[in-house]
C-alpha cells in the first residue's frame, strides 16, 4: 500500500486560469466555494433539528496583478447597455513533480459582484486587484489521482 509523500502536494505556482479559453496569465490567486443552501425541518420526537439541503451557491474571489481594464470594462457594459457579461473560468492545476495528474475545474456562468474602478498605492510595488464573483454552475472534466504509488 503507498502512502502520501510530501513531494505529492501541489506547487500552487504550477496553477493556470482561463477566461472563457483565454489563458489570464495575470493571475495571481484564484479560489470558488461552494455552499448547501439548507432548511431547518424539525422532527416530532428527536431533539436534533434536521436540515435540508435545497440549493446550492457559488462564490469565488480572483486577485489579478492590475496590468488591464478587461474587468473594469465587463462591468461598465452593464452600465451602459444593460446587458450583464457572463463568462466561463476554468483553474488548472498540473504539477508534474507531485505526480498527482491535472485537474481542471469548470465554473460556469461567472458574473462579477464588483470591480474597484480606480487605484493607486505610492508604496504598491505591484498594484493588484481583487475581484469577487458568483457562479451558477461547476464541473470536473479533469481531477487528480486518489491513490497514491
Amino acid at each position: 500500500m503507498a502512502k502520501f509523500r510530501a513531494d505529492n502536494t501541489i506547487n500552487g505556482r504550477e496553477a493556470r486560469l482561463f477566461l472563457d479559453s483565454e489563458e489570464i496569465g495575470y493571475a495571481k490567486s484564484f479560489e470558488a466555494t461552494i455552499e448547501k443552501n439548507k432548511v431547518d425541518i424539525p422532527v416530532l420526537g428527536n431533539r436534533w433539528l434536521g436540515k435540508k439541503t435545497t440549493s446550492l451557491s457559488g462564490t469565488g474571489t480572483l486577485t489579478l496583478y492590475k496590468v488591464t481594464s478587461k474587468f473594469s470594462k465587463m462591468l461598465l457594459e452593464y452600465a451602459t447597455t444593460g446587458k450583464d457579461v457572463y463568462f466561463t473560468l476554468q483553474g488548472v492545476l498540473d504539477d508534474p513533480g507531485a505526480g498527482r495528474g491535472t485537474e481542471r475545474i469548470t465554473l460556469i456562468h461567472c458574473n462579477i459582484d464588483s470591480v474597484k474602478i480606480g487605484q493607486f498605492n505610492v508604496e504598491a510595488e505591484a498594484l493588484e486587484e481583487e475581484i469577487p464573483f458568483t457562479f451558477e454552475g461547476a464541473e470536473i472534466p479533469e481531477a487528480l489521482k486518489d491513490t497514491f504509488e
